[in-house]
């Protein structure tokens, strides 16, 4: 009897865990969620440094493999990635070489071999009673995303694991689709590839009108709308290919001014964009947070705030690809 009473109580426990997962909240999603400030961990799993975070909870959270870009360093993408963590998100950030060896614009990867490697790395110790991890991770749940170099690894990473337990595939800024493009093309992403993405889960591109990291503005973001919809946007009926929702988030010069905060500035316009923060959040970084929890806390309900301001006509109103989008995000 005891021992049903202690099941009962510690399933109750968990499921009180699990209620913290919150509907969408323009206002409340710029603070630290109800998980905490995450904890930081280290590791060198074979041969590959991955950073990661891990919130205080008792029932296992969705995970989100975060790969960065070109000359790219976890100081940049770290404040964003903690609030995500901080609403109930475990983070692992993988690196090529290493840190210091990461910040050399010849070290590059565009294969989604070590997005995968994190996401095995954490799967792996999910199930290791002496790890950080362990029973911390819902591997039905995994969320792939990256920044630009990192956004071409996240498509071709969730191409590779389509059919293992991934729900969401986040492209920031993801550059020239190929097959021929600016460095670090041959090895760019393809229509092909993100097609099949697309028909295995949600995707969602996010870039910047002032982006001139790959053609001269407003050309790079014009070039990354169209790779993206001639694979998911100009299919006549999309339903016989099983496309899942997509959307295009397109945000404008004023948002994505550089602001000369990060270390080297490179003068790319917008698209360092995801780096930045305005008033009290990231602006690029609360659509990934939306996406997230869509998807990796409430099953894509389309009755949820989240469902709304991703797809809807109110909220910060992202559109699908049934309805292009030119976002704007207005200035406090």
């Amino acid at each position: 009897m005891r021992a049903v009473i202690l099941l009962f109580t510690a399933l109750a426990f968990a499921a009180s865990e699990v209620s913290k997962f919150e509907d969408c909240d323009e206002t409340r999603d710029k603070a630290v969620g109800p998980f905490g400030s995450p904890e930081f961990f280290s590791e060198v799993t074979n041969g590959t440094t991955v950073f990661s975070l891990i919130p205080e909870a008792s029932a296992p959270v969705p995970l989100i493999a975060f790969m960065h870009g070109s000359t790219g360093q976890y100081q940049f993408y770290n404040d964003s990635l903690s609030l995500i963590a901080s609403h109930g998100f475990a983070v692992v950030f993988p690196f090529v070489k290493s840190p210091e060896k990461d910040k050399s614009p010849l070290t590059t990867n565009t294969d989604g071999r070590y997005l995968i490697k994190a996401i095995q790395y954490a799967k792996e110790q999910n199930s290791n009673q002496s790890s950080i991890f362990f029973n911390k991770i819902d591997t039905t749940k995994i969320i792939i995303a990256g920044h630009s170099m990192g956004a071409t690894c996240s498509i071709n990473a969730a191409n590779t694991l389509r059919d293992e337990g991934i729900v969401l595939d986040i492209a920031m800024h993801p550059g020239i689709c190929g097959p021929f493009g600016p460095p670090p093309c041959p090895s760019c992403w393809k229509s092909a590839t993100l097609l099949s993405v697309a028909e295995a889960m949600p995707v969602v591109f996010t870039t910047a009108t002032n982006d001139g990291a790959f053609w001269p503005a407003p050309h790079t973001a014009e070039h990354e709308y169209g790779c993206f919809k001639k694979s998911v946007g100009d299919i006549e009926n999309k339903n016989e290919v099983n496309i899942k929702n997509a959307a295009f988030i397109q945000f404008n010069a004023q948002v994505c001014e550089e602001d000369g905060e990060r270390e080297p500035v490179v003068k790319d316009g917008g698209h360092n964009c995801p780096m930045k923060r305005i008033g009290g959040g990231y602006p690029e970084f609360s659509a990934v947070l939306t996406a997230a929890k869509l998807y990796g806390h409430l099953d894509g309900d389309q009755d949820s705030q989240c469902y709304e301001q991703l797809y809807g006509e109110s909220g910060i109103k992202f559109q699908n690809i049934t309805g292009v989008l030119d976002f704007r995000l207005e200035l406090e």
